[in-house]
């Protein structure tokens, strides 16, 4: 790897500049093309325009120098449609003395020996015929230029690039004549070091060098070196039209869709501590599935590696079935694997759904190469939900019982490579442990078992007509957790509902139900601050414009509260508290004891 600050010079070094058929079509915009312009208009201040990123190619015999274009692909573009914007409004002597330059830095010839000129930037897909038709041709006077009728054409809804040379056209009309030599004068400076230009080698790692870079504003994601890579490789075993035909059916098809795919794609998702893109949540599950990818032994920084030297190994046929695969893949988990909104419903009949939830809810994403891997190979509903259930009793009963998930990206692997492993483990978590820790729970699990248990109820209850629910609640301890201003005289019980009289026995009691998923409701509000710590009838009924328990209780786990307390008992202790745990394990065991 070499990396030098350049001038817009260097081009008039290289050969053909490709830009391969899978990168993305230009998409800057005006407020991208006003800012460089701007920029560079003030000639006084240095300038830097970023990054560009080449791969030098294995020079082939009889043929020009090439290079791809890795990134950067965009203000490349636009520097050169600036330029040509810039000449195309010369007269006839300045068009006449720049004309070489132009040539230098914008086309090249195959052989030394040809007539024609050929434009040294090859865009791919559709792009390439408007940058072509705007860089013109070489012609004996000068380089010609879009027509006037053509350019007129030019709207809001044309191709980027013609877009684009409108814009810098239709503002340069605006600088006197003098102002734009100086600006093709100082882009063409070979002191004007405007770019940092880092070239790599045939054997550069790209991974490692875009981290090093990302901190300078560079990137370029694992599913970008990836997609590179992949495509690269079904170049070099097929002929371009068929890998573009690849990359448009089983790719593009998929990734780049529309915006709402490309937005889906790049959206990222809580994963512990790190957010990560969809798209590479996706292409680790992949390769975890296909083994590729060991958690035990890598990390996400390994993953387009990994991929790399899995395409070295492949023929033709081992990538045109990975492309399908990544494809096949790529829908099952788009189609499937939901991004959850506050304003997502939910209802328990759905039991991807659910098992999604949960783990959005716990941020896991370990696994998901689990879920998609039972997706594509269980066809049958039945059998397919058997093990879905499975899973969400597994992470239900180890997130009540606080266990770690260090493990799960080797339990994920354990599960796939054996259908019977997550049963085994199962076995291993009991009943009693689970009640033991439903004595002492916290607010998230609390929400999260509170919430199923309600949709629960609303789905088995025939008289419900209301089975969605947004995950949008707040939880409330009915017995305050600063309670002994007002409930120290509210006589605390034991588990036998006998008062407990040791002053020190019966406060540890009552600090240690306070988290007792029995004392835990959900209401549509948070109530308000000095309400919380009130008596249970002050809570319940509210005071004055502070609105209680009743004005919030839409959810059927929080009416059983008031149903009854309208029947007569008005207060709330350890009894109640207990009585209420049972019914929620009776629940929860039923729901999550597959």
């Amino acid at each position: 790897m070499e990396a030098k600050a350049r001038s817009f010079t260097f081009m008039g070094d290289e050969g053909v500049v490709k830009i391969p058929f899978f990168q993305r079509a230009y998409v800057w915009k005006i407020d991208n093309w006003e800012d460089l312009l701007e920029d560079l208009c003030e000639f006084e201040k240095a300038h830097f325009l970023g990054s560009l990123i080449l791969k030098q190619q294995k020079p082939k015999t009889g043929e020009p120098k090439e290079v791809l274009v890795i990134d950067g692909q965009q203000r490349l573009t636009t520097l050169t449609l600036l330029l040509k914007a810039i000449y195309d409004q010369f007269d006839d002597e300045l068009k006449g003395n720049s004309k070489n330059e132009v040539i230098k830095y914008m086309f090249y010839k195959k052989h030394a020996t040809d007539k024609n000129y050929l434009v040294k930037i090859n865009h791919s897909r559709n792009d390439a015929q408007y940058f072509t038709k705007i860089i013109g041709n070489v012609e004996d006077k000068y380089i010609s230029k879009i027509s006037d009728i053509e350019f007129n054409e030019i709207d809001d809804n044309s191709n980027k690039i013609l877009q684009c040379y409108k814009y810098f056209y239709n503002e340069l009309l605006k600088k006197s004549d003098t102002t734009k030599m100086e600006l093709f004068n100082s882009i063409l400076n070979t002191e004007n070091k405007i770019i940092v230009l880092i070239d790599l080698m045939e054997n550069d790692n790209e991974q490692s060098i875009f981290d090093t870079i990302n901190s300078a504003g560079v990137r370029l994601s694992g599913t970008d070196i990836v997609k590179n890579a992949l495509f690269q490789k079904a170049l070099d075993l097929m002929d371009s039209s068929e890998a573009i035909g690849l990359y448009n059916n089983y790719w593009e098809s998929i990734f780049n869709k529309d915006d709402d795919s490309v937005f889906f794609w790049n959206s990222q998702k809580s994963t512990g501590r790190l957010m990560r893109d969809n798209s590479e949540i996706l292409l680790q599950s992949i390769a975890v599935i296909k083994e590729i990818f060991d958690p035990d032994k890598h990390t996400l920084s390994d993953l387009p590696d990994l991929y790399k030297k899995t395409f070295e190994n492949l023929d033709k046929d081992g990538i045109i079935l990975l492309i399908k695969e990544i494809h096949e893949y790529a829908s099952i988990y788009k189609n499937n694997i939901s991004d959850f909104e506050i304003s997502s419903l939910f209802s328990y009949e759905n039991n991807l759904e659910r098992v999604l939830h949960i783990l959005y809810v716990c941020e896991l994403s370990t696994f998901h190469p689990y879920i998609l891997y039972l997706i594509k190979n269980y066809d049958n509903k039945e059998t397919l939900d058997k093990y879905l259930n499975l899973l969400e009793c597994f992470i239900i009963k180890r997130m009540i019982l606080k266990l770690e998930t260090k493990s799960y990206n080797k339990l994920c692997k354990e599960f796939i490579n054996d259908e019977n492993a997550i049963e085994n483990r199962l076995k291993a978590i009991s009943d009693a442990q689970i009640k033991l820790e439903l004595e002492f729970i916290g607010n998230r699990p609390a929400t999260l078992l509170l919430f199923w248990i309600e949709l629960y109820r609303r789905y088995n209850d025939s008289k419900q007509s209301v089975k969605e629910l947004k995950y949008n609640y707040s939880l409330e301890h009915i017995l305050p957790q600063a309670w002994e201003e007002y409930w120290s005289d509210i006589p605390v019980h034991d588990i036998n509902d006998k008062i407990i009289n040791d002053q020190e026995a019966a406060k540890n009691e009552r600090y240690r139900k306070i988290y007792s998923l029995g004392n835990m409701t959900l209401l549509n509000s948070r109530l308000n601050t000095s309400l919380r710590n009130y008596l249970f009838e002050r809570k319940v009924e509210g005071e004055g414009r502070k609105k209680g328990i009743r004005k919030y209780s839409d959810l059927l786990i929080t009416k059983d509260i008031l149903s009854r307390y309208d029947n007569g008992d008005k207060y709330w202790d350890e009894r109640i508290i207990n009585k209420r745990k049972k019914e929620f394990e009776l629940e929860i065991f039923n729901i999550w004891d597959k």
